[in-house]
């Protein structure tokens, strides 16, 4: 009734404090050992808003996922292969040469920044950023002397229907193609980093890999012609989907995480032969060699350890390395004194 009538109590919404109050009773429940009852109001919590996580993982961990109700395709045709037949000119492309990049036959040294449109961040990328604001933000990733971007593909809102069928949303693509245009014009290179939020719960990407093959195939068949497209970016640090971080609880194993990096980057090689593999790991890259053109990682720690991180990975790396992402979490493994945008920007 409060939310229909428009009614505020604080800043947080309404619909928020609905969920906590459900999920907080459910947790009560169990603890008392009403799980029936703790299911009933996990569920209603995840009614409110399944984008959460508690209340999914006190499903799973209780044995009562729900089972998502699949979108109908009005045409479940897959679409054809969306590339044009007459192969690019391969000296547009950044590619490989030992332990670095190469552009042309000259060295392309990658500085780079993740990016995400400042009023459409995230999962809200593919869905509301505005073209115009895109511009003038790469504006000044160009005017700061950053000559490429990573950016994240969320596959939910780039396809309609089931996986399998890679039915794909026209306006989540017309989105990328934008930025795509934006930075060749600006002379930015681009990273994608695919299987961004992907379903680890319901049908895991990684130990249902095969479902999801038809909609990596279809944007790397979509963009495979694009040299202003450095590399696609395999996974954002699956290694800590198996628990590469100390203190996380690992969904799987690292042989089920690996298993489908091999999988997927000899998909992406047999339908893109053009541009080169990474994957940007949290921790140590090593075990993605196998896999990729070149080794990214990222650093969100002490700044005195990156040194030693860099000149480790670089002694047993036969591949170039890229420093993915790096800087401070600003709420928790941050010095007190490192914890502003301002601080951290003296300490660089």
């Amino acid at each position: 009734m409060l939310e229909r009538q428009g009614t505020t109590c604080g800043a947080e919404p309404l619909a928020s404090k609905r969920y906590a109050a459900h999920f907080n009773y459910a947790t009560t429940l169990e603890s008392q050992g009403d799980v029936s009852g703790a299911v009933t109001h996990y569920e209603a919590a995840y009614a409110i808003d399944p984008g959460r996580a508690e209340a999914l993982d006190a499903l799973a961990r209780l044995g009562h996922l729900p089972n998502p109700t699949p979108v109908a395709c009005d045409d479940p045709t897959p679409p054809a292969d969306p590339t044009p037949s007459e192969a690019p000119d391969g000296t547009q492309f950044v590619t490989v040469t030992e332990d670095a990049f190469d552009l042309n036959g000259k060295p392309f040294l990658i500085r780079g920044v993740n990016y995400y449109p400042r009023h459409a961040p995230w999962n809200r990328f593919l869905e509301v950023a505005n073209p115009a604001e895109m511009a003038t933000e790469l504006d000044l990733i160009q005017s700061a002397g950053f000559n490429t971007i990573r950016i994240f593909l969320r596959y939910d809102a780039l396809f309609t229907c089931e996986p399998e069928q890679a039915i794909p949303n026209e306006a989540g693509f017309a989105r990328v193609d934008a930025l795509l245009h934006l930075a060749q014009a600006r002379d930015l290179r681009v990273m994608v980093t695919l299987n961004d939020l992907p379903d680890l719960r319901f049908r895991p990407l990684y130990t249902d890999w095969e479902r999801y093959d038809a909609q990596t195939v279809y944007i790397v068949q979509r963009y495979r012609h694009q040299p202003i497209i450095i590399a696609w970016d395999l996974r954002n640090e699956g290694d800590l989907d198996y628990g590469a971080r100390t203190g996380d609880s690992p969904k799987f194993s690292q042989a089920d995480v690996m298993a489908w990096v091999a999988h997927i980057s000899t998909l992406i090689r047999e339908h893109d032969p053009y541009h080169l593999i990474t994957a940007g790991w949290w921790g140590d890259p090593a075990v993605t060699t196998p896999y990729v053109d070149f080794l990214s990682f990222h650093h969100w720690s002490n700044a005195a350890e990156l040194q030693a991180r860099i000149e480790a990975y670089q002694a047993n790396a036969d591949k170039p390395l890229l420093l993915q992402e790096v800087g401070y979490h600003s709420w928790a493994e941050a010095p007190a004194d490192a914890r502003t945008e301002e601080a951290q920007a003296e300490a660089r």
